[in-house]
């Protein structure tokens, strides 16, 4: 048998068990930098209109080890959005619009029909009725167009659309239907910008939600739960750190003492 500094040479798996708690730290802390990542996009996005609250799903890894020995990591594997409703707040728009329930407007982004629960409409210069991004809201699968001189807009609870051209709600003539669907799998749908949802291969059926005129949904975001969620994961990544810190010293205390003795 050599001396403690040869046998560390000769014994491939000394630095495994040296460096492993630390492999194991670094895994914790990067999943607590993600999490971090998504409690501040939430924080950001508390006072946008129509926005789902996400949240970082991970999980337990295990590693091959010696019989002797169990090895857990930690990943993080996806980010679920919580579709629960945020609070109807009345703007007095005729074009704002809000769901009651499940469903998604369908609009025609330059990817291809997207959906989204933000109801924040208007009109281009040609009249036709398009989100702040200006993406053309679709009814029954084309677009609608208003003319401001045919009178108030209204909206039905089922999606349809009116103009008042007596103003006075005896002369409704309609527009057309958005088109307001649902999916079966929402946690299937994927966030692209502006607040829209990607459906894949998802193909989109009739939405129980009724349409709110006049008003826009808040984000659903819980301003209190997220402050609290992030001091958490502040907690748990310095608990971390100060591990790595007294391993680091361990392994360096260790080091000196197998170099002493050689």
């Amino acid at each position: 048998m050599g001396s403690p500094a040869e046998d560390r040479q000769m014994n491939p798996l000394w630095d495994a068990v040296m460096e492993t708690p630390i492999y194991i730290a670094l895994s914790r802390q990067m999943v607590l930098r993600h999490q971090m990542d998504v409690v501040a996009n939430n924080i950001a996005n508390a006072n946008t209109a129509g926005f789902k609250a996400e949240m970082l799903l991970m999980s337990e890894v295990e590693m091959p080890a010696d019989p002797t020995t169990e090895l857990s990591f930690v990943q993080d594997f996806a980010t679920a959005r919580d579709f629960s409703p945020g609070t109807l707040r009345p703007t007095g728009n005729d074009l704002d619009l809000a769901i009651q329930g499940d469903g998604f407007f369908a609009v025609q982004a330059p990817e291809g029909v997207r959906y989204t629960r933000v109801g924040r409409f208007q009109l281009d210069q040609n009249g036709t009725l398009v989100t702040t991004q200006g993406f053309p809201v679709l009814a029954g699968g084309g677009t609608i167009s208003l003319d401001p001189d045919d009178g108030p807009v209204h909206v039905a609870e089922d999606g349809t659309i009116s103009t008042d051209l007596a103003r006075n709600g005896q002369l409704l003539q309609v527009v057309g239907k958005l088109d307001v669907v649902d999916f079966a799998d929402r946690d299937a749908l994927t966030p692209a910008a502006d607040g829209v949802f990607d459906p894949g291969a998802q193909i989109p059926v009739a939405a129980t939600g009724k349409v709110a005129q006049r008003m826009l949904e808040d984000s659903n975001v819980n301003p209190i739960v997220e402050m609290t969620n992030m001091i958490q994961v502040t907690r748990n990544y310095q608990a971390v750190q100060r591990f790595m810190d007294t391993e680091h010293e361990r392994q360096r205390r260790a080091i000196s003492s197998i170099t002493a003795s050689s």
